[in-house]
């Protein structure tokens, strides 16, 4: 971690502290600190172990969407993850563009096909989320606070428009690969139905139910990973949670963690403050320690294991910017 980005989170956390205690409320520093003592490293190991099994989930069904289009080797995709990973951490959601110009770059997959199966991810794990949401709220038995209630019921709504728009989203998709040749024959454009070709081919697992089935059953083991990795490192910090209850507050985090700040997260460590206090009435003090180490064994995992790969390569994230600006630069002339 570099001293500016250390400046940054140090900030960051004197100013909740501040809006916390302008609140009403006395930060009690003693039970903080307390809090990153006792800690069971074993847990924590297990873990970030499992951390990394997430992301081979994640190459694993990623090589399912685009075995389609052109077999690309698991150790390519595997590298592509967790650098694109590294950069949504250090540069926020624009960070996201990363993985999909890295395998254009590497192996000329159209760009426009590569975001088409990245979007397909975020979606399924939109509805593998609601999944787990609407499991765990048939086995947990949360305290009957007015706040907590309301939440439930904000969580519920939002849970009712991610299934929705999933769906929405998925039916669009079929209708619109199966039906491409026929939307580019209403285009006058020719470069922007090349595009739109390209895109289709990115969503060529929708081809039949068989292929469709298995990228669903890959996105189910890829989330009970997930959930594993956040129980485990529930368990790591001291709180006696069931799998299903760490799963309700891990829900609550993603959902968060859609909002991040360059370099610090932010809507990681909000949401999970958030969801201890209100449905667990966990004390802000204690919450606040665990959406520290929360975020550093989520984080410092992927980045170490991504820069020792650029290290070994002599790669830097200034060369992989300039081949994004560069596949960028091209897939804009194309469209003109």
């Amino acid at each position: 971690m570099n001293r500016k980005l250390l400046v940054i989170i140090v900030l960051f956390a004197i100013v909740g502290i501040v809006a916390y205690e302008s609140g009403g409320w006395k930060f009690d520093w003693r039970l903080f600190l307390s809090s990153f003592r006792g800690l069971h490293i074993g847990w924590l190991i297990a873990s970030i172990v499992v951390t990394l099994g997430t992301y081979v989930s994640r190459a694993i069904r990623w090589q399912v969407l685009l075995d389609p289009l052109k077999k690309i080797h698991l150790h390519t995709l595997m590298t592509a993850t967790l650098v694109g990973f590294s950069a949504i951490y250090i540069l926020g959601r624009a960070g996201e563009l990363l993985r999909p110009v890295w395998l254009t770059r590497k192996e000329r997959v159209p760009l426009s096909a590569s975001v088409a199966a990245i979007l397909v991810e975020r979606f399924l794990d939109s509805l593998m989320l609601v999944i787990f949401f609407a499991g765990a709220l048939l086995v947990v038995e949360l305290p009957a606070a007015a706040h907590a209630a309301a939440l439930l019921e904000q969580m519920k709504r939002a849970a009712w428009l991610l299934v929705i728009g999933s769906i929405g989203v998925m039916i669009g998709m079929f209708v619109f690969r199966s039906n491409i040749d026929h939307i580019v024959d209403f285009i006058p454009f020719r470069r922007v139905g090349r595009l739109l070709h390209n895109f289709a081919q990115g969503l060529s697992f929708l081809r039949g139910p068989r292929s469709f089935g298995i990228v669903l059953f890959h996105s189910l083991v890829l989330w009970i990973l997930i959930a594993l990795q956040f129980w485990f490192m529930m368990l790591g910090m001291n709180f006696e949670f069931t799998f299903a209850e760490s799963s309700l507050v891990m829900v609550g985090v993603a959902i968060g963690s859609i909002l991040q700040i360059p370099g610090v997260g932010g809507g990681f460590q909000a949401a999970l403050i958030f969801c201890l206090g209100t449905l667990f009435a966990v004390p802000a003090e204690k919450s606040a320690a665990a959406s520290l180490i929360a975020w550093v064994l989520s984080v410092a995992p992927t980045i170490g294991i991504a820069a020792l790969y650029m290290l070994a390569t002599g790669l830097s994230f200034k060369d992989i910017l300039a081949d994004s600006k560069h596949e960028m630069s091209i897939l804009r002339s194309s469209s003109r």
